[in-house]
């Protein structure tokens, strides 16, 4: 079972696009996925629950650190892949989240205050696996790229220093398209940059893999 939390201390990276593309295409191969949407927006949720076309997988909406805490604790018993999506600002739950997690990812948009507030989370993620005496690996995923433009090339060589991802995610009108078509890309260039996050995340042994056996999680 692996706990993976998507965070920034930043709002508007995309956390929520990358929970629901790792959750829709972990569900999509039979795994045992449970998500957990600690945002008090609670964007995550409704999507899963009321938005997503695909193979089901269980969502909880909980926003109270107390209780979270709990919830992450039950669903990694009986789920092969448990992910947490956080605020966007820092916040308890978020902290809750990141100390409960394997591995932390953390999405970062072009900009000087996006890699500013991704290098305050990787490190804030480095100081709770110090406090809680494990490894907690934390990897900087980059989205809506443009690697055409001066700002996108600027903002990856500035996060240069910074653990991330090879897989970076376009600017594409498909991935914007997710939160309200409920259809996680399986074609053209946004289900191949999909089907690669998922593969370097497994290749970090970050994600179960496709042949471990679902497990109900309701």
């Amino acid at each position: 079972m692996t706990v993976l939390v998507i965070a920034s201390s930043k709002g508007g990276p995309g956390k929520t696009l990358v929970a629901s593309l790792i959750a829709g295409s972990l569900a999509a191969e039979g795994l045992a996925v449970a998500a957990i949407d600690a945002d008090p927006t609670a964007g995550l949720h409704r999507w899963a629950t009321t938005t997503y076309e695909g193979p089901p997988f269980v969502c909880h909406a909980e926003a109270d650190e107390e209780r979270l805490a709990h919830l992450i604790g039950s669903m990694a018993t009986s789920a092969a892949l448990v992910v947490v999506d956080t605020a966007g600002f820092g916040n308890r739950a978020a902290t809750v989240a990141m100390t409960s997690a394997d591995a932390v990812l953390v999405p970062m948009l072009p900009g000087e205050g996006d890699v500013t507030e991704a290098e305050r989370t990787v490190r804030l993620v480095g100081a709770l696996a110090v406090a809680a005496r494990r490894d907690i690996p934390a990897r900087v995923v980059l989205n809506r790229q443009r690697d055409t433009t001066a700002l996108s090339r600027h903002a990856a060589a500035e996060a240069g220093s910074l653990p991330r991802l090879k897989t970076t995610l376009s600017d594409l009108v498909a991935f914007g398209e997710v939160s309200f078509s409920g259809k996680v890309p399986s074609g053209g260039k946004a289900g191949a940059e999909t089907f690669a996050l998922i593969r370097e995340l497994r290749e970090l042994g970050w994600l179960p893999d496709a042949r471990v056996s679902s497990v109900k999680t309701a």
